[in-house]
């Protein structure tokens, strides 16, 4: 049995989105560069992700950060827990 796993986070100025395999990395997004990122050695066989999969994490990004701004706004006035 295999586990994959895409993770996305997020800040204001910043964003993450990889996908891994077994707890290893196989891509991570590159938003400065606006591409993804094969993180495999070269001895492993890949897997194509496709040409949108840079569109799917941006989208993601996206998503997250309306995400984030929505649960700012809704907790802004909540006192802090000590």
């Amino acid at each position: 049995i295999h586990t994959e796993m895409q993770m996305i986070g997020c800040s204001e100025t910043e964003g993450a989105f990889d996908i891994s395999l077994d707890e290893e990395d196989m891509i991570v997004a590159d938003f400065i560069a606006e591409r993804v990122v094969d993180t495999r050695p070269s001895f492993v066989d890949h897997i194509s992700f496709g040409k949108d999969t840079f569109q799917v994490a941006m989208g993601n990004l996206i998503t997250c950060r309306r995400n984030l701004n929505i649960t700012q706004k809704a907790l802004k006035d909540q006192p802090l827990e000590s």
